[in-house]
């Protein structure tokens, strides 16, 4: 029988109790934002604290079941502590210590931490280098059917799909490989939580076959922050095993406003996502038409089809080449922020990224595309060195030993790691790939490229050495 779409179990519990007028002598200690001062009520509301009802979790099971129904998945599981605690949750179930997975290499920096925690040794899947862009998109089919080839004791695959720039791999010819081989393929889609509430491509990983999927509701869609799931699709990981190793590393003080908010979320697209992401479409249709005609810019659009590794294409990811003005992206991206107080999702060497989605209206796209205009028109005066980018297979570093074994082990600060073990994870942020991770070994190119990225303006939060003065690396290395 078809579900009722219309329902918001999570959000009804939380309506019922408050009119019931429930009161708690168990946690949350705030007793529903009467303990709050004036000062947080008057800047978080108070009625944030009033639907911050713990009770309202017993409703979570049957909001998973609408969604799973809504998106056409086996099984939903929300996760209240963001995507990468769904990305520890299924790897840890498809990989566990000693096992091996073929992994996309252009990877967040969650996966690594997986890697870490499960002690699961990863096989990394190249990416397609993009060198007249200068960035990394999925890896091809045939690469990774040659790693399955070589790699026959592989528990499985995780892709990184849609990547940062919007390009995402072929989600369904990886899946036919993995379940010819009855291995399950899981899909880091962090930004494509509105992908399976429209018809058009890009298509969603569950519906392209992906037995696993994990989706963050706060990038590009309507969740709060740190709300996220994990959609299983086909028949090849025990939901059940999902949700022990769930229950072995998240919170059980789950917050009801991040579950109320992925219900809400839920039922706003089931009822009226198509007419919305139309919209959202259009929208970016024109602006990009728009900022495609400015003299000094290169608007990504659908070309990018035709490159390799690119087997779909999200439109509401619009990246803006700013590197004909003369400037980075980086100090694109600050004066957009110091001057017009727009913020963009990423700044690089050469582009901005901005995220569109269906909560952007005519008033935000046109302030979006003036402030772009007057940034061409005006460019500011960089004074940061240019970034030194090498032929992006240079970044292709050996894995000498395995992330957890080198997170692990003794280890030393040095001003030249070239040759030796890192033991810590580098990652330009966003969009937090790491440039170098534990076990990888330095070379001369990854070293000068990121102390250059910093030199321009990067952001390199996760790095032990804030300055990169010094790395961290195995002091047996």
């Amino acid at each position: 029988m078809e579900a009722d779409q219309n329902r918001t179990p999570v959000l009804e519990t939380i309506q019922q109790l408050r009119e019931q007028d429930t009161y708690t002598f168990a946690l949350p200690g705030h007793r529903f934002g009467l303990g709050v001062d004036d000062h947080t009520a008057e800047v978080l509301s108070r009625d944030t604290f009033g639907a911050d009802v713990i009770m309202a979790k017993s409703s979570v099971s049957d909001a998973e079941e609408l969604y799973a129904q809504a998106v056409g998945a086996r099984q939903a599981v929300f996760t209240t502590c963001g995507s990468s605690i769904s990305i520890h949750v299924g790897l840890l179930t498809i990989a566990g210590p000693g096992k091996t997975i073929l992994i996309d290499r252009n990877v967040h920096k969650s996966v690594v931490a997986s890697l870490v925690l499960a002690g699961a040794n990863p096989v990394w899947l190249r990416p397609s280098w993009d060198e007249a862009r200068q960035v990394a998109h999925p890896a091809t089919t045939s690469v990774v059917e040659k790693a399955l080839e070589a790699h026959p004791e592989a528990a499985g695959v995780l892709l990184i799909t849609p990547t940062e720039y919007g390009t995402g791999a072929d989600v369904a010819g990886v899946a036919d490989l993995c379940h010819a081989r009855g291995i399950p393929l899981m899909v880091d889609e962090a930004w494509g939580g509105h992908f399976g509430f429209h018809p058009d491509p890009p298509t969603a990983a569950v519906k392209a076959g992906a037995d696993l999927a994990v989706q963050s509701l706060h990038k590009a869609d309507g969740g709060l922050c740190q709300a996220s799931m994990i959609l299983v699709g086909g028949d090849l990981v025990d939901p059940v095993d999902l949700r022990l190793r769930l229950d072995l590393i998240t919170t059980t003080s789950p917050s009801a406003l991040l579950y109320g908010s992925i219900d809400g979320w839920r039922r706003h697209l089931a009822l009226d996502g198509k007419e919305l992401i139309d919209g959202a479409l259009k929208r970016a249709a024109a602006l990009r038409e728009r900022l495609g005609a400015v003299e000094g810019l290169r608007v990504d659009g659908a070309e990018l089809l035709d490159t390799e590794g690119v087997a779909e294409w999200d439109p509401l990811k619009l990246c803006v080449d700013v590197s004909g003005l003369g400037i980075t992206g980086y100090t694109a991206k600050s004066w957009l922020m110091d001057e017009k107080h727009l913020a963009a999702q990423l700044g690089d060497a050469r582009r901005l990224v901005f995220s569109l989605t269906y909560a952007d209206d005519d008033a935000a796209i046109e302030r979006l595309a003036t402030a772009v205009e007057e940034l061409a028109a005006r460019p500011p005066h960089d004074d940061a060195p240019a970034p030194r980018i090498p032929p992006l297979h240079e970044l292709d570093l050996e894995q000498a030993m395995s992330p957890r074994d080198a997170f692990f082990a003794e280890t030393e600060q040095v001003a030249d790691p070239v040759g030796r073990i890192c033991a810590e994870m580098v990652s330009p942020y966003p969009p937090g790939v790491p440039a170098v991770l534990p076990g990888e070994r330095f070379n001369e190119a990854v070293t000068d490229y990121l102390r250059a990225a910093k030199a321009a303006g990067a952001t390199i939060p996760d790095a032990s050495d804030p300055e990169l003065e010094t790395f961290r690396v195995v002091r047996s290395s």
